[in-house]
């Protein structure tokens, strides 16, 4: 059975795969590379400790576990990530958006029966303003949620996802990647290594530093700042209909009647 149907069977779809499963997988790569080299034996059990590892549930912990650093992470980030990020760039008083384009979704919105501040009201109640926003991006949210893979928005919540995830993970995989890459080393020292090993082991503790690089640079609050970016402008991106939502539900529901 191929590796996605068999984590599919155990409760993980798409969006857990890729947003949650994977970053946890790459915080474990070194560990893999390293008892790969010492124990060559170990590669030919892939298949059988991948079965036994889905059967007993690790996987979907790995991905549970993951998911709540990832959350954890985003509440500390506040309005930097997530939907307090999305509601922020809903305000008059952020700047991301042109404000003819938030102009727009405000309408938009606004014809779907949302409460939006005015420039005046957020002025004179900021705090009101930002619910009121926060509200807005509730709504939109369930109201694209039937159309988010046909409108690309799904791609962009893995994207984000697994940014999150990657930046929560961020602590423990370098704690991985500083264990493995010492041992490593160490059994390199102590053991006696042909030419070959030798050579190779050296590309292996260049991966391993690396890896720790892609961690410690790349892995970011900024990166996931730049995702949660992507993901509003795609998900107000769907305001731009020319028609509310409400009307052309309401207008297919009037079709319905019609034709029964």
């Amino acid at each position: 059975m191929p590796v996605g149907d068999h984590l599919r069977n155990i409760g993980l779809d798409r969006y857990d795969i890729n947003a949650r499963l994977k970053p946890a997988l790459l915080a474990l790569l070194p560990a893999f590379i390293v008892v790969g080299f010492w124990f060559p034996q170990a590669r030919t059990l892939t298949g059988v400790v991948l079965g036994v590892v889905t059967t007993c549930g690790v996987t979907y912990l790995m991905a549970q576990t993951v998911r709540r650093l990832g959350r954890a992470v985003e509440r500390s980030m506040g309005q930097q990530a997530g939907r307090l990020h999305s509601a922020r760039l809903l305000t008059h008083s952020d700047t991301t958006f042109a404000a003819e384009t938030k102009a727009r979704y405000h309408a938009y919105l606004i014809n779907n029966g949302l409460n939006i501040s005015s420039l005046e009201e957020e002025r004179l109640d900021p705090n009101q303003a930002f619910e009121r926003a926060r509200s807005a991006v509730d709504w939109l949210l369930k109201h694209t949620l039937p159309t988010a893979k046909q409108s690309l928005l799904f791609d962009e919540n893995i994207a984000y996802g697994f940014y999150r995830n990657l930046y929560g993970i961020k602590p423990l995989a370098i704690g991985i990647v500083i264990a493995t890459a010492t041992a490593h080393v160490a059994l390199m020292v102590m053991g006696p290594l042909d030419t070959t090993s030798l050579r190779t082991g050296t590309l292996v503790a260049g991966l391993l530093v690396a890896l720790l690089a892609l961690w410690l640079f790349f892995v970011s609050g900024s990166a996931v700042t730049d995702a949660s970016l992507a993901y509003a402008q795609k998900l107000f991106s769907q305001c731009e209909s020319p028609a509310p939502l409400a009307s052309r539900q309401a207008r297919s529901s009037k079709e319905s009647r019609k034709a029964s």
